[in-house]
């Protein structure tokens, strides 16, 4: 296959509003689905059912998805790729639905004929036209399990032309079986994850020119034979794919041209609700005044919501892979941050993300780490950083669901007491990532900065509690999230009426504030480190852990002043693409495959500006925003949104279409 390439431009400064400027016309902003085309590109074919790293479309929590051909592929011109399992288990196809015409017993080329391919917000299309006809194929999502074709073939000539029209489907020959139906629907059988395919061509011409017929991996649909379609008529085609486990499902089998274009509609009006929920300019914010920024906010949501799956297996509500391309689960504090952007559009899809991890809180309080369609595999041997009160109260703001607080608060508590009964090794209050295992590896998974420098020298100790273990390290960002978790539990234990509750959590914060300003920032460098148990020595790696403090709001304004002092400087962390996870001039930095030495994640970034904004330092953190909007390789053209990048360069690295980078995104750009 072709493989995708990409340039990395450099924008010092992407000026706000560029269109409005003295004697040009204000932009007219965007806000439908067809304003948004190609923001991502998905133009690829696979060359093997096991080929990673490609780009699809889904919807609803599907658990399957499909591509666009290559512009210049000559083979798969008019068809939909794929579809890919979203489980790990690769393409089912290469390509889907490939349309073979005649026009008066005359081919129609295809890969000739003038041809759009468009991915919208929600849909996929193709339109192929001559001087005589236009053939227009869609697809998009009608449920969790069901994806529609929609097929329109017009005749804009001034006679009447006879219409020929075939499908084909090429299955990859994997451990699976194609079976007919009956004779218009086909199911494929996959024994590896006991999954099933029905495919059903449907027609608004209540007969089809002969049935479905099936030779090795190939499934051949005639639809017509010399149909007259007159001057100015349509003709107009569907086909449906319905994939799930565990047992076949048949949907829309039955129904109505009439029922079968309303999915379409239905489409169009729930993603333009969620463009306008999310550009909703309810914190007046400058971004949503550029149509750049407007395209990057939506592109970010398109990607949550390709992320998105619905409850399957032990899976048992619906949430967020952190990306398609090889994470098959959802992690607890990916799914936090998640959770916290998709409520501006989806709020019930927030609700269950939440719901997902919750699903599985041990009785001591302790969330996993990952939870995936086999409970077997969920991790056990770690958690990750407090930030589900964080997300409960994002979606309490956006909501006003008071009931959604009642049901989640006296298990965020006991995840917050959690720390404290396992993860305080001295018991003084101040907290330390750990394992259940006893195992370092875990616990800096359970950082979520996983081979982070300031862990090179950390050692494991074990603590009063079974199968508890702590760092001989109490860490500046698990203690600042702990107390910004004390806040945000008070909040919502005063609109529960929790009033005492409410001024004990509040007295908590207090007294680890006077901790994280007194014992953990060092007045000589201006930053605020982990310290080591006993001593309370300065463990002296400057990372992105040091500005957490000022997210969370437990910074003094002079702590914070200097903090800002070494987040402009262009030799620790005002790069090119800036506020990366290791100031650059340490010698450990490695800034492409150094993961969380180095690069810098989307995440940090938006701790960093929401912390500066907190403290009044607007101007700099809108500097901050815009150099990472402009330099991020990809991200204001058709490149996906990515797990991190070069602080060097702005290059894209790790896993594309990667889910907290895409909500605190839109986070950032919503002053959010």
């Amino acid at each position: 296959m072709i493989k995708k390439t990409h340039c990395i431009f450099f924008y010092l400064v992407l000026t706000i509003g560029s269109a409005c400027k003295e004697g040009t016309a204000p932009q007219e902003l965007f806000t439908q689905q067809d304003n948004f085309v190609n923001l991502i590109n998905i133009k690829n074919i696979p060359a093997s059912e096991n080929e990673k790293g490609l780009f699809v479309f889904s919807d609803l929590g599907a658990w399957f998805g499909f591509a666009l051909p290559e512009n210049e592929s000559n083979n798969f011109a008019g068809s939909f790729i794929g579809p890919l399992k979203m489980n790990g288990k690769g393409w089912i196809a290469a390509g889907f639905a490939i349309p073979q015409m005649r026009i008066d017993s005359l081919d129609f080329d295809f890969a000739r004929n003038i041809q759009t391919s468009e991915y919208l917000p929600g849909k996929l299309s193709q339109l192929f036209t001559n001087e005589t006809i236009e053939f227009k194929s869609e697809l998009c999502f009608s449920s969790k399990n069901t994806a529609v074709i929609r097929t329109t073939i017009t005749n804009g000539g001034s006679t009447p032309v006879k219409l020929s029209l075939l499908w084909k489907s090429q299955f990859f020959e994997n451990q699976s079986n194609l079976n007919l139906t009956n004779n218009r629907c086909a199911t494929l059988y996959d024994f590896t994850d006991d999954s099933y395919l029905t495919v059903s061509h449907l027609t608004c011409n209540p007969s089809f020119a002969s049935p479905l017929t099936l030779e090795g991996n190939e499934m051949t649909a005639i639809e017509q034979q010399n149909l007259e379609i007159k001057s100015g008529e349509k003709y107009m085609s569907f086909i449906v794919a319905s994939f799930n486990f565990q047992q076949p499902i048949m949907e829309l089998i039955d129904s109505s041209t009439t029922e079968l274009n309303s999915i379409f509609n239905d489409n169009q009006k729930r993603w333009n609700n969620y463009i306008a929920s999310i550009l909703k300019n309810n914190k007046n914010t400058q971004y949503l005044n550029d149509n750049a920024y407007r395209r990057v906010i939506v592109k970010s949501m398109m990607t949550l919501v390709g992320n998105w799956r619905s409850a399957s297996g032990d899976m048992l509500h619906d949430g967020c892979y952190p990306s398609y391309n090889g994470f098959y689960g959802f992690w607890s504090w990916d799914s936090w941050k998640h959770a916290s952007a998709t409520v501006l559009f989806n709020p019930e899809l927030a609700k269950n993300e939440v719901r997902s991890l919750f699903d599985y809180q041990a009785e001591n309080g302790m969330i996993p780490d990952f939870i995936g369609r086999n409970k077997q595999r969920n991790n056990w041997r770690d958690t990750k950083p407090p930030l589900s009160a964080w997300a409960v109260l994002n979606i309490y703001n956006a909501t006003k669901d008071k009931d959604f607080v009642a049901e989640m608060f006296d298990k965020i508590y006991n995840y917050h007491q959690w720390w404290y009964r396992e993860r305080d090794h001295d018991g003084n209050g101040v907290c330390e990532y750990g394992s259940t295992d006893g195992t370092l590896i875990a616990a800096a998974w359970e950082s979520g900065m996983d081979n982070g420098v300031r862990f090179d020298n950390t050692k494991m100790l074990k603590n009063n509690a079974p199968d508890a273990w702590s760092m001989d390290q109490e860490s500046i960002c698990l203690n600042s999230f702990l107390y910004a978790e004390k806040k945000y539990l008070s909040e919502l234990a005063t609109n529960l009426n929790k009033t005492e509750l409410s001024k004990n959590l509040d007295t908590e914060a207090e007294i680890l504030k006077h901790h994280i300003q007194t014992k953990m920032f060092d007045n000589e460098t201006g930053f605020f480190y982990d310290t080591r148990l006993g001593s309370g020595e300065f463990i002296r790696v400057m990372g992105a852990e040091g500005w957490v403090p000022l997210w969370a709001g437990v910074a003094t304004p002079e702590q914070a002043k200097q903090l800002l002092s070494v987040m402009l400087d262009s030799e620790k962390f005002n790069t090119t693409l800036p506020l990366g996870t290791l100031d650059v001039s340490n010698k450990k930095l490695r800034p492409v495959r150094g993961y969380w030495r180095g690069p810098v994640w989307i995440d940090q970034v938006y701790f960093g500006v929401t912390g500066l904004k907190k403290y009044g330092f607007e101007k700099e953190a809108d500097m901050f925003i815009r150099k990472y909007i402009g330099n991020a390789q990809g991200l204001l053209t058709d490149g996906p949104i990515h797990e991190n990048y070069n602080p060097l360069t702005g290059e894209a690295l790790n896993s594309p279409n990667f889910g907290w980078s895409s909500a605190l995104t839109i986070k950032m750009l919503l002053n959010n």
